[in-house]
């Protein structure tokens, strides 16, 4: 029988094991924490579910909604984003409507700069592509402060990579607001999230909880643990590519959340259909504020906010730098032909559930 060690319990290392293990292959998941799932898994604050960012399923694809919704039920949701403009003391729907620019107060500045915008984009930035869609005062009030701080730069020109994967829905529409309507858009019924998948995508591998990997052999797919070795046929890393070969070109560069929790002696605070409020002003500390009760259903005279915080405390996000992402691939081109590199975190791509399903079914397939 052929063997297989898993760097990482989130979605990226879950998801292969139970392909792998369907396959007749030996699986052993590897897992610093002391429980799997990584930042996708749901805890309870008090009685109320939350994961560590929301985590709705999004996704074109209809396979990897098949292969999630099997294992866990999956339910629509009908979510508009909300944003806080300080200079007009309101807010408006994210990202920015045609509906709302009458009553922002530069109103006749921004028509005069959409009825120029060019019809075809020609970034090379972030910047350069966003005010190519929307001008540069939406581009100011709603778009340029949020993305620095999101992404704690000093100018957003320096984001020259994949910056077209920051577009939440196309903006300047008109009529309904609703996010992604033609895309699946979901979350969880059940009242624990996709801890189920997690369980049943893990019976029967070998699941080694509060483990760290203290060195690597990828010659010969061997992993130092506990002063111990063990080997398997493949490995497959879900964690930086960097940490596989002691940063010798150089450490990748993340970026990180704090999530600041607190529940409110109220039923619910946000409108109905809101989910996230935005914060996209000049001297704002957080990014992002979220009522989990939108995405949970959870029942209770009491609702539980996040308020995320962007940190280099932790890594959760590749950057979006070409400088960066060529360091990425130096690494995952340097890994032997039985170590693979896979994830957000393995790819060095900002990429989500529905990616990682896909990458996943793929990858599997071709061993």
């Amino acid at each position: 029988m052929k063997k297989a060690l898993i760097i990482g319990s989130g979605f990226s290392g879950c998801v292969p094991a139970m392909l792998l293990k369907e396959k007749g292959w030996s699986v052993t998941v590897i897992e610093k924490a002391d429980f799997v799932g990584g930042g996708v898994r749901t805890f309870l604050y008090g009685e109320h579910p939350f994961t560590y960012g929301p985590r709705h399923f999004l996704s074109p694809y209809p396979e990897a909604y098949s292969f999630l919704n099997k294992y866990v039920p999956l339910r629509d949701l009908k979510k508009i984003n909300y944003t806080y403009i300080e200079s007009d003391q309101t807010f408006f729907t994210y990202p920015p409507h045609r509906d709302d620019i009458g009553k922002m107060a530069e109103a006749e500045q921004i028509q005069k700069e959409l009825d120029v915008l060019p019809e075809e984009s020609h970034a090379i930035n972030f910047e350069t592509f966003w005010t190519q869609r929307v001008g540069e005062t939406l581009y100011s009030k709603f778009i340029k402060h949020y993305n620095k701080r999101a992404w704690l730069l000093d100018s957003n020109t320096e984001m020259d990579f994949g910056f077209e994967a920051t577009v939440k829905r196309k903006p300047l529409e008109t009529g309904e607001r609703y996010e992604f309507k033609d895309w699946y858009n979901c979350y969880p019924i059940p009242h624990d999230g996709y801890n189920r998948f997690f369980d049943i995508a893990l019976d029967e591998c070998e699941v080694l909880l509060n483990t760290n990997v203290t060195g690597f052999d990828l010659e010969r797919t061997t992993l130092h643990i506990n002063d111990q070795k063990i080997k398997g046929d493949i490995i497959i890393s879900t964690i930086s590519p960097d940490i596989l070969m002691d940063c010798q070109y150089g450490e990748l560069k993340y970026v990180g959340r704090d999530f600041l929790k607190f529940v409110l002696p109220i039923e619910h605070v946000f409108p109905k259909d809101v989910y996230f409020i935005y914060y996209p002003n000049e001297n704002d500390t957080q990014t992002r504020v979220v009522e989990y009760k939108k995405f949970t259903l959870h029942e209770s005279p009491h609702t539980l906010l996040s308020v995320e915080v962007p940190s280099l405390k932790n890594k959760l996000y590749p950057t979006m730098i070409q400088s960066e992402v060529d360091k990425a691939k130096q690494y995952i081109d340097a890994l032997p032909a039985d170590v693979y590199s896979v994830g957000r975190m393995g790819t060095y791509r900002y990429i989500d559930i529905d990616d990682i399903i896909m990458q996943s079914m793929e990858f599997v397939g071709t061993l």
